[in-house]
C-alpha cells in the first residue's frame, strides 16, 4: 500500500472494496491520475494557444519562417522554399510544409504559422506520458508530464515558429524507442517509429538529427557500458526509410541548385559547428545555464539523489539512463560547437524531466515538498500567461512586424518597397511579397542568399534591387536611422524603433533612378 493512503479496514483477498467513512465520496484529480494527465495536457494546450494568439510574430526568426511558409502556400512550390521571392535553402522544408498546410487551412495568421509547434508540443507530451505510464504507472506519468509541461523553456517554445519543437518530438521518439528497443529482438513497429522520426528530423533540421540519434544512443551505451541502446541502429532496412525521403528531396534540390550540397553539408553543417562564422559562440557555462534555467523551478527543487534513483522502478531507471545519454550528448556536443542558441537544447528537456520524475516518484519525498513544487511550477506557468496578456502593445511591437503591418493596412498601401531593411513578418501579415532594395541580401537574415547572391543573379533568381526602381511603390520603408532624405512625394506616417515608413502620393515620383537589379 502506498504511504500516501491512510489506514483503513482490511479486507479478504479478492473481496470487493467497501466505501468507508475515511474515503471521500467524490474522487479528485489526484485520485484519478488519468483525469489529471488529461488536465495537464489540456492546460498545456490552452497555454500554447493563449501565447499563439496573444504574442505577435517575433522578427527575425518567427517572421521569416512564417513568411517562407506563406510564400510556399501561395506559390505552390513545395520542393524549394522561398523568401522575398528568392530561393531560401537555409533549412530543409518540413516545417514549411506543415505551416503552409495550416495557412491554407485557416489563413495567414500567427496561429496558423505556430500550429506545427503547438501540435508537436502536445504530441510530445502525449507520447511522453504514455511511455511514462507504461514504465512507472499513472502516478509517475503524472509527475513526469507535469514537470515537462511546466518547464519555462518548453512552455515558451510550444507556440514559437521554430524548428526545435518538432525536432524535440523526433528526438523524443528516438530516445524512448531506443530504450524500448534495447533488447535482443526489438519489435518492428518500434524500429519503424525510430527511423521514421529520423527521416522527419532530417527534413526539419538536416544532419543534426543524425547527431542527436546516433550521438545520444552512443553516449547512453557508454554510460551503461552496454551496446543495448544502439540495437535499433543495426536494422539496415530502417536506414532506407530514414534516408529515402530526405535523400530524394536533397537530390531534387541539388539538381536545381548544384551549389546546395556544398552549402548544406560544408557551410551550414561543418562550418557552423567548427567555426565562429555564424557568430553564435557562447561561453562554456552556456549549456548548463540553459538546462537549469529552462527547467526552473524543478531543476533546483528536485531532490536529486542516486539513492532515490536506485529505488525507482527498474523500467523507469532504464529509460532514464538512456535519456541521460542524450542529455550528456547535448552537453558535450553544444559545448564544443561554435554555434549555440537556447532553442538548440530543447530536445534535452524530456529526458531531464523523466529523470527528475524518478526522484519525485520515490516514496521518500513528502507530500508538502511535492505540493510546493507543483505550486511553484503553476505559478511560473501562470506568470507566462500574465506576461503575454499584460505586456504593453508598444513593447510587443519593438521586435515584431505587426505594428508596421497594421499601419500600412490603415493607410491602404498596396505596394511596399523596403530600402536596406526588411520585415518578413510584415509581409506575412499583409499576405503579399514586397520589393526589396538590398545590395547583399543581409536584410533577409539568410546565409544562403548572402553567400550565393551572384549565383542566383546569374540564373535570374535574384529578385532584389541594387537601388530603388523608378516608381511602383505606394509605401517606402527604411531603417529608422537612415540619413537619406524622404522619398520624393513621400509623407511619413509611421515610425518605431526599427522602421520609418512613407506614403507616396505619386508613385512615379518616388525616385528618378532607373531600376537596377
Amino acid at each position: 500500500m502506498s504511504d500516501e493512503t491512510g489506514p483503513g479496514p482490511r479486507s479478504e483477498p479478492g473481496a470487493r472494496p467497501r466505501l468507508t467513512l475515511t474515503q471521500p465520496p467524490h474522487a479528485t484529480p489526484a485520485q484519478h491520475p488519468r483525469l489529471a494527465l488529461t488536465l495537464v495536457l489540456a492546460a498545456s494546450l490552452a497555454l500554447s494557444l493563449g501565447l499563439a494568439v496573444t504574442i505577435p510574430l517575433i522578427d527575425p526568426d518567427e517572421g521569416r519562417n512564417a513568411e517562407v511558409s506563406r510564400e510556399m502556400a501561395a506559390g505552390g512550390d513545395f520542393v524549394i522554399p522561398h523568401l522575398a521571392g528568392m530561393p531560401y535553402l537555409d533549412k530543409p522544408p518540413a516545417l514549411y510544409w506543415a505551416a503552409a498546410l495550416a495557412i491554407r487551412a485557416i489563413g495567414h495568421t500567427p496561429l496558423a504559422a505556430r500550429l506545427p509547434s503547438i501540435i508537436a508540443s502536445l504530441v510530445t507530451l502525449w507520447l511522453f506520458g504514455l511511455a511514462a505510464r507504461r514504465a512507472g504507472g499513472e502516478r509517475f506519468a503524472l509527475i513526469a508530464i507535469a514537470l515537462l509541461a511546466t518547464a519555462p523553456l518548453y512552455a515558451a517554445l510550444s507556440a514559437y515558429v521554430i524548428f526545435d519543437m518538432p525536432l524535440t518530438l523526433c528526438v523524443s521518439i528516438v530516445w524512448l524507442g531506443a530504450s524500448r528497443a534495447a533488447t535482443p529482438a526489438p519489435r518492428t513497429v518500434e524500429r519503424l517509429l525510430i527511423f521514421g522520426a529520423i527521416a522527419a528530423g532530417l527534413l526539419l533540421k538536416g544532419p543534426v538529427m543524425l547527431a542527436w540519434a546516433l550521438g545520444g544512443s552512443l553516449c547512453a551505451a557508454l554510460l551503461a557500458r552496454s551496446r543495448d541502446s544502439l540495437n535499433w541502429a543495426a536494422w539496415m532496412p530502417g536506414w532506407i526509410l530514414a534516408l529515402g525521403t530526405p535523400g530524394a528531396w536533397f537530390a531534387l534540390t541539388s539538381a536545381r541548385f548544384p551549389e546546395y550540397p556544398h552549402y548544406a553539408l560544408i557551410e551550414e553543417t561543418f562550418e557552423r559547428v567548427t567555426s565562429g562564422s555564424f557568430h553564435r559562440n557562447q561561453p562554456w557555462w552556456f549549456v548548463p545555464a540553459v538546462l537549469v534555467g529552462g527547467t526552473l523551478p524543478w531543476s533546483l527543487a528536485t531532490p536529486w539523489s542516486r539513492a532515490r534513483f536506485s529505488r525507482s522502478d527498474p523500467r523507469v531507471a532504464h529509460t532514464a539512463r538512456v535519456g541521460l545519454g542524450f542529455v550528456v550528448f547535448s552537453g558535450v556536443f553544444f559545448t564544443l560547437s561554435h554555434s549555440k542558441l537556447v532553442t538548440y537544447l530543447l530536445p534535452a528537456l524530456p529526458p531531464l524531466a523523466w529523470t527528475a520524475a524518478a526522484m519525485w516518484a520515490d516514496r521518500a519525498p513528502r507530500r508538502r515538498a511535492m505540493a510546493m513544487l507543483a505550486l511553484l511550477a503553476l505559478a511560473l506557468t501562470a506568470a507566462l500567461v500574465v506576461i503575454a496578456l499584460r505586456y504593453p502593445a508598444s513593447e510587443r511591437g519593438k521586435l515584431s512586424g505587426a505594428p508596421l503591418a497594421r499601419a500600412i493596412a490603415d493607410v491602404g498601401g498596396d505596394a511596399v518597397r523596403y530600402e536596406d531593411c526588411y520585415s518578413a513578418g510584415t509581409d506575412f501579415l499583409l499576405a503579399r511579397s514586397s520589393q526589396l532594395v538590398s545590395t547583399r541580401g543581409v536584410e533577409t537574415t539568410s546565409n544562403y542568399l548572402i553567400r550565393y547572391r551572384e549565383t542566383l543573379r546569374a540564373h535570374g533568381l535574384w529578385t532584389a534591387f541594387d537601388r530603388p526602381p523608378a516608381g511602383g511603390a505606394s509605401i517606402v520603408v527604411r531603417q529608422v536611422r537612415s540619413t537619406k532624405p524622404p522619398p520624393a512625394g513621400g509623407t511619413e506616417f509611421y515610425r518605431d524603433s526599427r522602421f520609418v515608413a512613407f506614403r507616396i502620393a505619386d508613385r512615379g515620383a518616388a525616385t528618378g533612378q532607373p531600376p537596377a537589379r
